[in-house]
């Protein structure tokens, strides 16, 4: 009996172990329960990259409820409109259940912070759909970063294989807000002038030219838009 016992409390001591070295590879705020979803099937192979980023980064997911798990490895897709989650001790790549979630975010290879929030947008094709944030604040700037399918001139894979499709980025921008909603705006110097009062527009030119920021891509524009907004100048919306 006495052997019997000693076995007992060193199985016990045994699963003990290694019931807290699981627990050390978990991220913090990990409820196991909580990330649902179903396994990723890979994409049509073809030219072009259906995903954010070329690889899983570091990230968060926040629930409807609020709750967030960190230190994940994430993926968007702008082909499906989905985030995939990759399990490195299943070695499995989960969809996760967008109803379920609020918002994800990402940490990008320069170490920024891109966060998208889950939406219902009211306009063609209305539904819900991941928008990133690129500015916050009383009126957003948000992005919309939808990658599409679409034929292109012939070509031969790396297998060999002739295809005549590709992934294309097909990227909107539009201005939010609870009460007006969305408002699509064009990444230009032109179309983000338009957004403003004549006098107002004079303020915006002299300002953005002392500062020497110049509007020709996104990120350009997300400069200008940045500054205009922390000095309050009014915008048409």
């Amino acid at each position: 009996m006495a052997y019997k016992s000693l076995y007992i409390v060193a199985l016990f001591g045994l699963l003990a172990s290694v019931s807290l070295r699981a627990q050390d590879t978990i991220p913090r705020g990990w409820n196991t329960g909580k990330i649902r979803g179903s396994r990723y099937i890979p994409y049509f192979s073809c030219n072009g990259n259906p995903f954010l980023t070329d690889k899983f980064m570091k990230g968060e997911i926040e629930f409807e409820d609020g709750i967030k798990i960190d230190n994940l490895n994430l993926r968007y897709s702008g082909y499906k409109d989905e985030v995939i989650y990759l399990n490195t001790r299943l070695s499995a790549q989960i969809i996760i259940d967008r109803q379920s979630l609020k918002a994800f975010s990402l940490i990008d290879t320069g170490g920024r912070v891109r966060t998208f929030r889950l939406q219902y947008y009211s306009g063609f094709l209305p539904g819900k759909r991941f928008f990133e944030v690129l500015s916050e604040g009383e009126i957003a700037l948000l992005a919309y970063r939808k990658v599409e399918l679409q034929t292109c001139p012939v070509y031969t894979d790396n297998s060999g294989t002739i295809k005549n499709l590709e992934y294309q980025k097909n990227f909107t921008y539009y201005l939010y807000n609870d009460k007006k909603g969305y408002e699509q705006i064009r990444i230009g110097k032109n179309s983000l002038y338009s957004k403003f009062d004549k006098p107002n527009l004079k303020l915006v030119k002299k300002l953005l030219r002392s500062n020497k920021i110049a509007i020709s891509d996104e990120t350009g524009f997300l400069k200008a838009w940045n500054l205009i907004q922390s000095n309050r100048i009014p915008i048409n919306f």
